[in-house]
């Protein structure tokens, strides 16, 4: 008796028998190898070995280790309280560990941080931003890098702006937006030891809001992880994933994660309406107004929980589950101030067994790589507490 067997992968007319059935599951397995062979240079590829830097903002090692103390150093927050690393902690993937993170007035690190003002977004990880933006070619420019939850700031020197002028971040309610940077120029001006590092990473000229800037993407721009198992399988060790890691990076692909999550950073740098729900009130509508957020990357996930632009959800199942149902049309899980309309056109039912979720949740692990600097400096040049009131 002739049979037809048919899926996503392949169609074989096979004559019943066992030897016939063996020889159809040997067929599938190497199909999916070619498929992974075929789909992933489309969609994902490993990071590069080496970080480019702005040809206005070239690397130095003194400017990367003079950003790495501005990094740590509250004296460049308005009330002397908070660091960039407040909300940005190596040892919490240089995020926060909270759906949204506490800035001016706060105690404390991570999922202990209590009191102050709060923000009204989830810490995105600084590490691997020195290649936001990359396409799946490898190709980006530190000029035009993508930064926040929407894309307001358009490489690592404007993004390391904008927490200083936040009052709810770093600026605090007492000094205004509009002289809060002269303030922190100042303060820096009357630390003999500020001058001199300024004066060793940029000659022997003034201190500027510029140079604070550029030395503290510098420092940022070093934090990276592009070695994990992930980019070495794609570099030819075909040995770095398992099996059942295959089957999660084929799955990833075929049900569609890939077509926002793609490239080497996972993410396809644009603005989407995926009708995540609030947790906050008011609600927060994103950068059109209409509750859309840029793709995040999916590296380091095991050092970046809670997920999505509020936090919301704590595991990767919760992650996974949401866009199930959501893209089965699920009113209970979509944002009650999106409308069905108004959720991105890639939003679709997945048709996700738990074998599915399983496997892709076994490749998202294999992006995590832990081998970024850590390093903490012992003190900071205003003497305050390293990283404001953490400990």
């Amino acid at each position: 008796m002739m049979r037809r067997y048919s899926n996503n992968l392949s169609q074989l007319w096979l004559w019943g028998g066992t030897l016939v059935i063996v020889i159809w599951l040997v067929a599938c397995e190497e199909e999916d190898a070619a498929i992974v062979e075929q789909d992933h240079a489309t969609f994902i590829s490993a990071l590069p070995e080496d970080v480019q830097y702005p040809a206005d903002n070239p690397y130095s090692l003194a400017k990367e280790e003079l950003g790495r103390l501005l990094y740590y150093d509250p004296i460049l927050s308005g009330t002397k309280d908070v660091a960039c690393v407040s909300c940005h902690h190596p040892a919490l993937g240089y995020a926060d560990a909270r759906d949204f993170s506490r800035g001016v007035g706060a105690n404390g690190l991570g999922q202990q941080r209590f009191g102050g003002l709060s923000t009204r977004r989830n810490a995105p990880t600084v590490i691997n931003t020195a290649f936001n933006g990359i396409d799946n070619d490898g190709l980006y420019s530190p000029d035009t890098a993508p930064m926040f939850w929407d894309n307001r700031a358009g490489n690592l020197e404007e993004q390391a702006l904008l927490p200083m002028l936040s009052k709810e971040e770093m600026r605090g309610e007492a000094i205004p937006e509009a002289v809060i940077m002269d303030t922190l120029i100042q303060r820096l001006n009357a630390i003999p030891a500020y001058v001199a590092q300024f004066e060793a990473a940029f000659g022997n000229t003034a201190i500027t809001q510029e140079h604070v800037l550029a030395a503290i993407a510098t420092f940022e721009r070093g934090i990276v992880a592009n070695n994990s198992r992930f980019d070495q399988y794609m570099r030819g060790n075909t040995q770095a994933l398992s099996s059942l890691e295959v089957q999660g990076m084929n799955a990833f692909i075929q049900v569609g994660c890939a077509d926002c999550h793609s490239g080497p950073m996972f993410s396809d740098y644009e603005l989407h309406t995926i009708g995540v729900r609030d947790n906050i009130s008011p609600p927060d509508a994103g950068a059109t107004n209409r509750f859309d957020f840029r793709t995040p990357t999916l590296r380091n996930l095991n050092l970046t929980a809670p997920y999505m632009h509020n936090g919301i959800h704590n595991t990767l199942e919760e992650v996974m589950e949401f866009y199930e149902e959501v893209g089965e049309g699920d009113d209970d899980q979509r944002n009650a101030n999106v409308s069905e309309g108004q959720l991105d056109e890639e939003i679709r039912d997945l048709e996700l067994d738990d074998d599915h979720v399983a496997a892709i949740i076994a490749f998202l692990n294999t992006l995590n790589d832990d081998s970024f600097d850590k390093t903490v400096p012992e003190s900071v040049p205003s003497g305050l507490p390293v990283g404001g009131n953490i400990e």
